[in-house]
């Protein structure tokens, strides 16, 4: 298990030049050394300088080394006594990957904020077309959330064909809205969707466990999850869960400040149970 610092790191590792790899490879894999020592000790052991550590510091996030330092040590405090807390009973499959899930959603709640998703939600009624993109392993996500809002009578389709894709943010328009759920939008077929909907004028929210700063003149909301790769359990866990988490939050304020929104998915839940029911005579016998 690691600690939210960690997993804001990792999150960016694909953004790091040699040098802030080298520095995120030392704090990653020497964490007490890093709490319990100074800016200059932790430069001649990495064999960097001080001002590369502050600003690899500032890139993740923090203002400097020692807020950073200050960060680390407080999650890697609590993620200790959590860790203790395990290892003191004899655990079971279902104890080790319950607290797995817990970790990951207690670091992504760490690093998602309220107003990105407040920004999110609003972004979200004020679209004229919702058009959320997804590939492959998150593809079933992407259609959940575009079910979801079909629920409160909103303008939305969900697009996991790549072909599809492309029609799609070619012909957006600057009064529609992308959502990318997507690991990283560094790929070959997310990035130049990402900039023909930029050039259109369309608003773009992303849901990605990878970040990278040389996304942030094109993206209008970042919402950032903890990588699978950080739990014990990695090899047979999704990241979807850390996902879905995320759409269910910005799901909840929706529905939280608005009464119409509210009233609309109460009354499509009729719907859909009443669809769902099976008269009772076709099973009595």
């Amino acid at each position: 298990m690691t600690s939210v610092v960690i997993s804001k790191i990792i999150s960016l590792q694909s953004s790091f030049t040699v040098s802030e790899n080298e520095i995120s490879q030392f704090v990653i894999n020497n964490t007490d050394f890093v709490i319990t020592n100074t800016i200059t000790n932790l430069a001649k052991a990495i064999g960097t300088s001080e001002a590369s550590i502050n600003r690899f510091c500032k890139k993740v996030g923090y203002k400097g080394f020692n807020n950073f330092k200050i960060a680390l040590a407080q999650s890697t405090s609590n993620n200790t006594r959590e860790i203790q807390n395990y290892l003191n009973k004899d655990t079971n499959i279902i104890e080790s990957v319950s607290l797995d899930y817990r970790q990951l959603i207690n670091n992504t709640s760490a690093m998602l904020n309220e107003e990105a998703l407040i920004k999110s939600a609003n972004l979200i009624k004020e679209a004229n077309n919702i058009h959320i993109i997804s590939l492959i392993n998150t593809s079933f996500v992407a259609n959940e959330f575009a079910f979801k809002l079909s629920l409160i009578g909103l303008n939305v389709k969900s697009h996991t064909d790549i072909l599809d894709i492309h029609l799609c943010t070619s012909n957006i328009s600057s009064k529609d809205l992308l959502i990318v759920i997507v690991p990283t939008l560094l790929c070959k077929d997310i990035y130049p969707a990402l900039i023909a909907s930029k050039e259109r004028g369309a608003k773009i929210i992303s849901i990605t466990s990878n970040d990278s700063p040389k996304l942030n003149d094109i993206v209008d909301v970042k919402l950032i999850t903890a990588d699978k790769i950080i739990a014990a359990n990695s090899l047979s866990l999704s990241n979807s869960l850390m996902t879905l988490f995320t759409i269910d939050l910005i799901y909840s304020l929706l529905l939280r400040d608005n009464k119409s929104l509210r009233q609309c998915k109460m009354s499509s839940d009729t719907i859909v149970s009443t669809h769902q029911t099976i008269d009772r005579y076709l099973i009595d016998f």
